[in-house]
């Protein structure tokens, strides 16, 4: 639970990190990136030298997908919240979490209780709440988002059941990857920038890694049908906490109403 809890507090950092930066003004966010994942790839590639140096080509053609995966999660993030609004967008990306609960339960044999259940539900309720049905204007953008951020979130249980087992082989090619990935596209868009956001990504960069590391640390002990709801209702949960005390957001009854199902889902889903 340690390993779970050190991937959420990584996550909410990120999130009140990204909020500080926003802040500043409008801002090119591919550079944000590139400046993250070459931060998380190089440390990545620091700690291969302290682990075992079997892998498989299951490991690297999947590590190469997953980073794919991962920048292709965020271009398809920023398109969806451009054609319909930040609310039902990230309620689609949290609800996405039923993809990688499906996997585990069908491949991988994985079970749960009725309360664990209702914990689901309920959480998947709470996320549909922030979500405004007036705000749809494209439902292939949404479909789009759930399809991808639910494989990108899937993606560590796979490699938990069918890699090798060296993780930090596959945490670096996930990161190296969409490094090069981010590199490409700002080249081919011939996007320009200033140097000051490569810095914003520098600082983005070992959080991002680690919550990806200690998640797939977690995996050891946690069952991926508890783990996945665990771990977005738990963000969420931190989120809302961070945007009342840190960002003195005036909370609303929806709001209390949301905390309340988060809380009451989280208790079930560590029943």
């Amino acid at each position: 639970m340690l390993y779970l809890l050190l991937s959420v507090l990584c996550s909410v950092l990120i999130a009140n990190f990204l909020m500080v930066v926003g802040r500043r003004g409008s801002l090119s966010m591919l550079p944000i990136f590139l400046g993250n994942y070459f931060v998380a790839s190089l440390s990545g590639a620091f700690s291969l030298s302290q682990v075992p140096a079997a892998f498989s080509g299951f490991d690297i053609g999947f590590g190469l997908l997953t980073g794919a995966f991962f920048l292709a999660n965020f271009w398809v993030y920023q398109k969806c919240i451009l054609a319909n609004g930040l609310s039902l967008s990230v309620g689609a990306m949290r609800i996405a979490m039923i993809v990688p609960i499906i996997i585990a339960l069908i491949f991988f044999d994985e079970s749960l209780s009725l309360m664990n259940l209702a914990g689901i539900i309920l959480g998947v309720l709470a996320f549909s709440l922030r979500a405004d049905p007036k705000a749809l204007h494209n439902s292939l953008w949404i479909l789009a988002l759930f399809i991808i951020s639910g494989f990108s979130d899937a993606s560590m249980k796979i490699f938990k059941e069918l890699g090798s087992g060296n993780e930090a082989l596959f945490v670096y090619l996930i990161f190296s990857s969409a490094f090069v990935y981010t590199l490409l596209s700002i080249l081919i868009t011939r996007l320009r920038f200033e140097p000051k956001y490569l810095f914003y990504g520098f600082a983005l960069g070992i959080p991002n890694r680690y919550s990806t590391v200690f998640f797939l640390n977690a995996l050891d002990s946690i069952p991926a049908a508890i783990a996945y709801p665990l771990l977005a209702v738990s963000i969420v949960v931190l989120s809302i906490a961070s945007d009342i005390f840190l960002w003195r957001k005036k909370a609303s009854g929806k709001d209390y109403l949301l905390w309340a199902l988060l809380i009451l889902s989280l208790i079930l889903l560590n029943l």
